[in-house]
């Protein structure tokens, strides 16, 4: 099969998008003999400036990508053995055959990872794994990302991202973009030069925190609990938008009564957050117009997040800053994996994957079961065995929690595959390992958060011989087993991916070659305020819900509650005594995406080992000074690091950074029980120890690449 490729040889500068930070800023590279030699920000992309890592792209070709994947390997005895593309294919055909003909299709699971939502190639491999008769389809949308995006939907029927032209006031909470999404930084330091206030809620003191007008540094664990207050002010003193409240919401009656227990006082008690900051928050919040909340991913990995995530959405509707210019945005966000299985005729799905009955909130907006259903069924074998793998775009064992566990479940499956750059530490795990293509070497969908826009990741380099694009993967095997002309009819990525933009039914329809035509992006809504008046709320009561029946109805809270974590200095008292420090992991590095980019020198000259932060006066206590190796240590592993001690964090919490590999991989240290609501992971508010290591002991650093 010939892929359209459109690259113009004579052609040196080739527009796309650079995918090593979640925004997607344009990019033009300039390509030289098949590499990339120079990158710079794309004039007309409305997405950027770029950051370092899309300016290092063609060193990180160079140095990085030396160690990429080129041909199949299959574990042997004593090691890996190269074989052909067609001899994969066989082992694959053969294995899942033998899977499926013993333990049923649902045996056969996935997880696809970076970014599952935000690409084209889950849709194709979700109509692969319909194709197959499995709902076994697991993604990184349960890792993170998706418990504030479900918050928005069961509160105004959308989700509302953060809109920050026009703001009066941006609150950054759980965030930290700086290190996630460094243009989004840039432009609120630029606007608090020029007047805009700033509020950071963050146990830790970031640099953006140090330039705020207030800091609310809070325990980990407690955002509910904090945000409750915060409405408990606004309410008391009359602070929010009646008018919007009394035309557009319901539940008010209900909230008022429910946040009367969340007094200031009360709230100081729980979250270490002062009573007076709190009702001076609430104030400037509720009287600054048009204000805006710039939510990152961190309430997402404590299991009582959702409802923080709601409690949330509860003060952007109060407020009246819904839906409007400088606040939150109510915008279409398509899951190309759930249309996928929402194209496909009632009759024609297969029964629920393993999870979907423990987390059917997640599994009714998201389309699939929360990863941690697939763990269990490995492990446990119920509610069915799952036996078989296939992981795509995805490192789990660095980036998901409980790596431990994780490595269990992988260790007990019959056939597992990974389609990866590199050799991983999960593709070490694997039985076979297949070469797969950069983002620049196919060309992809990429939607985009905050705007009602497409843009299309264009071919600008040729891969290697041997590597496999994301979505033909999923079209080979299906043409190979029987069932692509049915469920992957396309003739090549065109053609997919025009039936993808067909099946979204936007607003303005969009093919590919608006696409092409417009590199920098294609709008497929026009921008408009306050829908609402007009619309209404996609939910049941066609309005703003405080008082959620369907959470009832699924056996969860109707209006936010905050419960302690089952591993808090209140919860667990006696496991506290033991572990009398407070974990926080997944901290983002500018220089980073993942564990991409370790390789790159120059990048790693600027961030060159895993460092753990813990508060400078903590560290004397304990004996310890920056520089020092220490163990972290939690009831499910440990650790082993350099301390970085700093006043910048809270002297109770320690904060390991993200998705580094061997002796520092911090998922080595999380776990615990998943958010009732979406079954997100629990890999912050972990109660931990720190301890000086041992002077023979050494970190066993693993860097991926």
């Amino acid at each position: 099969m010939n892929e359209d490729t459109s690259i113009k040889r004579d052609s040196t500068v080739r527009k796309t998008i650079c995918f090593f930070c979640p925004p997607g800023c344009g990019i033009d590279i300039e390509v030289k003999d098949n590499k990339p030699v120079s990158v710079v920000g794309m004039m007309e992309s409305i997405i950027g400036p770029i950051c370092i890592k899309g300016e290092v792209i063609p060193e990180w070709y160079e140095h990085e990508l030396k160690n990429r994947l080129l041909n199949p390997l299959k574990k042997v005895k004593g090691g890996w053995k190269k074989v052909d593309w067609h001899d994969a294919f066989n082992l694959m055909i053969d294995k899942l055959g033998q899977i499926k003909e013993k333990y049923g299709a649902r045996a056969l699971a996935s997880y696809i990872g970076q970014v599952e939502s935000f690409r084209d190639f889950g849709y194709a491999a979700r109509r692969f794994f319909i194709g197959f008769g499995s709902d076994s389809y697991y993604s990184v949308d349960s890792t993170c990302y998706f418990a504030k995006v479900i918050a928005g939907e069961t509160t105004y029927g959308g989700y509302a991202p953060p809109t920050l032209v026009g703001t009066k006031l941006i609150t950054t909470w759980a965030a930290n973009p700086t290190g996630s999404v460094p243009f989004a930084a840039d432009n609120m330091f630029l606007m608090k030069q020029q007047g805009t206030k700033l509020v950071v809620v963050d146990p830790r003191r970031t640099f953006l925190a140090k330039a705020a007008d207030m800091h609310l540094q809070l325990r980990p664990g407690t955002d509910c609990a904090l945000a409750l207050g915060i409405i408990n002010v606004m309410i008391e003193e009359q602070l929010y938008d009646k008018e919007f409240v009394e035309k557009y919401t319901t539940g008010i009656a209900e909230l008022a009564q429910h946040v009367k227990a969340y007094t200031p006082e009360k709230v100081q008690e729980i979250t270490w957050v002062s009573a007076d900051l709190i009702r001076a928050y609430a104030r400037l919040y509720a009287t600054s117009k048009p204000a805006v909340i710039f939510q990152g991913n961190c309430l997402d990995c404590v299991e009582n997040g959702f409802q923080a995530c709601r409690a949330l959405c509860f003060m952007i509707a109060l407020s009246g800053n819904l839906d409007v210019r400088g606040g939150s945005t109510l915008m279409p966000f398509y899951i190309f994996s759930k249309i996928a299985l929402e194209t496909v005729p009632e009759e024609e799905r297969p029964p629920k994957g393993a999870g979907a009955k423990t987390w059917p909130l997640f599994y009714e907006r998201v389309g699939q079961p929360p990863m941690e259903g697939m763990i269990r069924a490995i492990l446990d074998e119920r509610p069915y065995p799952i036996k078989a793998l296939i992981v795509q775009a995805g490192n789990p064992v660095l980036t998901w929690v409980d790596a431990n566990r994780q490595k269990r479940a992988y260790e007990k499956l019959d056939f597992m595959v990974v389609h990866d750059l590199f050799m991983t530490e999960t593709a070490e795990l694997a039985d076979l390992v297949l070469p797969a293509c950069t983002t620049f070497e196919q060309q992809e969908i990429y939607q985009y958060v905050g705007r009602p826009m497409f843009a299309l990741m264009n071919k600008v380099i040729e891969p290697p011989e041997g590597c496999l694009e994301d979505w033909k993967l999923w079209w080979e095997l299906a043409y190979r087993m029987g069932f692509g002309e049915k469920y992957l009819p396309w003739k090549d990525v065109t053609e997919m991916q025009n039936q993808l933009l067909r099946d979204c039914k936007l607003s303005i329809p969009v093919t590919v070659d608006d696409l092409k035509a417009n590199p920098a992006g294609f709008f497929h809504k026009k921008r408009e305020w306050k829908k609402y008046e007009k619309e209404g709320f996609n939910t049941p009561s066609g309005k703003c819900e405080f008082y959620s029946q369907k959470l009832k109805e699924f056996g969860l809270d109707p209006l936010p509650t905050f419960y302690e974590t089952s591993e808090s200095p209140v919860s667990a008292p006696r496991l506290f005594e033991r572990f009398p420090l407070i974990l926080t992991t997944g901290t983002r590095s500018l220089h980073f995406m993942h564990s991409l980019h370790r390789n790159t020198p120059s990048l790693r000259a600027r961030d060159s080992e895993p460092l753990v932060e813990i508060n400078t006066q903590t560290a004397q206590k304990l004996g310890i000074k920056s520089g020092d190796m220490v163990t972290i240590e939690t009831q499910r592993g440990m650790v082993l690091m350099k301390a970085a001690a700093t006043a910048d964090i809270h002297p109770m919490v320690v904060s390991l950074p993200h998705a580094w590999g061997g002796l520092a991989n911090g998922n080595l240290l999380t776990g615990g029980n998943y958010d009732p609501a979406w079954g997100g992971m629990p890999a912050r508010a972990l109660l931990c120890r720190v301890r000086k290591a041992d002077p023979v002991q050494s970190p066993e650093v693993r860097v991926e690449g």
